[in-house]
């Protein structure tokens, strides 16, 4: 069995890792959608210039 001090340093460990990895997870995951929007874009625009 852990101490009431280890249980509460391992639950605030945890809950800060999960809480980063999801921040940067989401993070991540807005910035490339957002790379992909703009790449659309940068498609659409090269293709009604040629036309």
């Amino acid at each position: 069995m852990m101490d009431v001090d280890e249980l509460v340093f391992f639950f605030l460990f945890y809950k800060f890792f999960f809480f980063f990895f999801f921040f940067f997870f989401f993070i991540y995951l807005f910035l490339f959608l957002l790379f992909l929007l703009m790449l659309f874009f940068f498609f659409l625009f090269i293709l009604f210039n040629f036309n």
